[in-house]
């Protein structure tokens, strides 16, 4: 019991030592928090929207909308086909090609990695924007980002994205749970450790991005692992918080699963990829701090997942433990079922409030990076629901993963896109 309270004490105090680390970065740099440096030019943008065959015609329209309406100097659009030549959203492609509107690839090779790989080849621009096709840009997005590449070790910069008029209850909590995302890269690209960099909206250094050969096409998350390979050639990704991008995410419950498993089986493999640059003083806070601390995030939420499920077990099993022992007695009956919903306050509790404190303070100083307001009136279901199930949906996600690391053998289309 001393071994199992001393692991929980030290779980307690990294939590809150990483709570107070993004709470104090956020202060000490409150000022910079809104600024993007000036461009020093404006140089040809290629955007890139990858589509493929379940992307919807409205969303398509959307997204291309939004990259012609950008207010942006010299831009263009290219439009990455993926998928077979009979579908109506091909069509809504080929249209705004005939118009003239956009430049239009396709390749036959499946994954948003090969789509974006075969418009590289075709593309004029100095830099280059990744839009998906369920996302679209709010207005002056690109422009927020173009400053950054001022600095001529700048590879990327990451957008801010925010969910799609949420309506259900799975996406309000992502809705909650983007907010803290916006909150987070933003402090980590003041640390200069981010390791994602998503791909609804962000940007790029078109000739880096050749000379590092592309995307990965044989990785499940070619976000995450463009990032590692660019900070491991030297150079820099920055995130900026005005440039505003909204995505639709998943309505149900096993379109979230699949995209879950994808990030963190992802995950694992770059970071088995890339473990070199794990607790290396060569790559500074990223291989110091971010990707040791993020392991150590997985395993708490396992570990807590666990310890939950297990002593609910116990406490609901107290009754049923009582009657096979002595028989059933209604007064001892009673005093068991007392038991296993009595509650005392012990020194775990007391840090749960504390940390509970901690998160609802990320969350608002997430809200104020986000240009959202708090609105408690009308997302009350949206932080309820975020705080009640998050944890637990986290670390469901991660069981899901883990269980998709051990069993799968070739990579299936369902996990790739």
């Amino acid at each position: 019991m001393e071994l199992e309270a001393i692991g929980l004490l030290a779980m307690m105090y990294f939590m809150l030592y990483c709570s107070i680390l993004w709470i104090l970065v956020y202060f000490d740099n409150k000022k910079q928090i809104r600024l993007d440096p000036t461009p020093l030019h404006k140089p040809l943008l290629s955007i890139v929207i990858p589509v493929y065959r379940n992307d919807t015609v409205e969303a398509i329209r959307r997204a291309i909308t939004s990259a012609l309406e950008q207010d942006y100097p010299q831009k263009e659009v290219i439009i990455a086909w993926n998928g077979p030549e009979e579908k109506e959203n091909l069509a809504v492609c080929k249209e705004y090609e005939t118009q003239g509107l956009i430049k239009f690839v396709s390749t036959t090779t499946q994954g948003k990695a090969a789509a974006i790989n075969e418009a590289l080849k075709i593309m004029s621009g100095e830099l280059f924007c990744c839009l998906d096709a369920d996302s679209y840009f709010k207005q002056n997005a690109v422009n927020c980002m173009v400053g950054y590449f001022n600095e001529p070790l700048m590879g990327a910069v990451t957008s801010s994205m925010k969910v799609h008029q949420p309506k259900n209850w799975l996406q309000k909590i992502q809705w909650v749970e983007y907010i803290f995302a916006i909150y987070l890269r933003r402090m980590m690209s003041f640390m200069n450790c981010l390791y994602v960099i998503p791909g609804p909206g962000s940007m790029y250094r078109t000739s880096l991005i050749k000379e590092l050969g592309g995307f990965d096409e044989h990785n499940l998350t070619e976000d995450m692992e463009i990032a590692f390979r660019i900070q491991k050639a030297g150079y820099k990704i920055a995130n900026s918080a005005n440039a505003y991008v909204d995505t639709i995410a998943p309505s149900r419950f096993m379109p979230l699963i699949k995209q879950r498993i994808r990030w963190y089986a992802g995950f694992y493999d770059n970071m088995r990829i890339y473990k070199g640059m794990v607790i290396n003083p060569k790559y500074g806070s990223l291989g110091m701090f971010i990707l040791p601390t993020s392991v150590a995030w997985i395993a708490i939420v396992l570990i807590s997942l666990a310890k939950v499920i297990s002593d609910f077990i116990v406490s609901a099993s107290y009754p049923i433990r009582t009657i096979s022992l002595v028989g059933f007695d209604l007064d001892l009956f009673i005093k068991s079922i007392y038991k296993s919903i009595y509650f005392e306050p012990t020194y775990i509790t007391y840090f749960a409030i504390i940390f509970t404190i901690m998160a609802v303070t990320v969350i608002y100083l997430g809200l104020k990076v986000a240009k959202e307001k708090v609105d408690f009136r009308k997302k009350y279901p949206h932080y309820s629901l975020y705080f009640i199930t998050y944890s637990f949906l986290i670390g469901l996600f991660w069981i899901f993963a883990l269980s998709y690391i051990l069993v799968r053998g070739k990579r299936k289309d369902w996990i790739k896109w």
